[in-house]
């Protein structure tokens, strides 16, 4: 069986026919046989948006403050997926980043991942169900509080976000443009990837992800979560 992470950036899901067309595709994805995981980004630029608000209200937000208001945007968009492949008839299950085990240092706005325990994903592809993720997301290993992973944090949620499976091979799709992935890669430890420019380094790390304590995405950052 093939476990494929989908990734979906904050164009594909701007608005609600967007949404629905997500849905669709992950759901093609899993009736050709495939296990499907999902993380998602924040709708359009609600991420740009909320931090403009911020500043608005504060011109030096608290950074816990910023973190819990900027994931908001993260969790909107993993529920209305989940609900939109409900109506196809599909079961999906949404889990913000601290629900799916990615466990971080206290940095606010720039957090570190230093270990993934994705228990909850696991179990509910052992369900039968489809887990989406919100991206750009952890929970501090110390302080417990919700932590961001600064920009890009949605493509490194994905990468983290295979739970390990014998016998499975795990293949990476990232959409930040609608349906454009944009070229393709051999990612090592995990088959063939469809990535975007600026992801590549990230993707040949995913082998030694779970290794490397604390670990950071090199890449250079994409222009949103």
């Amino acid at each position: 069986m093939t476990l494929i992470v989908q990734k979906y950036g904050g164009s594909s899901l701007a608005d609600a026919d967007g949404i629905k067309r997500v849905a669709q595709r992950i759901v093609a994805t899993r009736k050709a046989g495939n296990g499907v995981v999902v993380v998602v980004s924040a709708m359009g630029d609600s991420t740009d948006e909320l931090h403009d608000l911020a500043l608005q209200v504060s011109p030096l937000p608290p950074g816990r403050e910023l973190d819990m208001l900027l994931t908001a945007g993260e969790r909107i968009s993993m529920a209305l997926v989940a609900m939109a492949i409900a109506n196809l008839g599909f079961e999906a299950r949404s889990f913000t980043g601290s629900q799916a085990g990615v466990i971080t240092d206290s940095s606010h706005g720039k957090a570190r991942i230093i270990d993934v325990t994705p228990g909850r994903i696991s179990g509910a592809l052992d369900d039968g169900a489809i887990p989406i993720v919100a991206g750009f997301q952890g929970v501090s290993q110390d302080s417990k509080d919700i932590t961001t992973l600064g920009r890009g944090g949605s493509d490194t949620t994905a990468v983290v976000s295979d739970p390990p499976r014998p016998s499975v091979v795990m293949s990476l799709v990232v959409w930040d443009t609608p349906w454009k992935p944009a070229t393709i890669g051999i990612a090592p430890s995990c088959s063939a990837a469809e990535i975007r420019p600026g992801v590549t380094s990230m993707i040949r790390a995913c082998g030694a992800i779970r290794a490397a304590t604390p670990w950071h995405a090199a890449t250079k950052p994409s222009s949103r979560p």
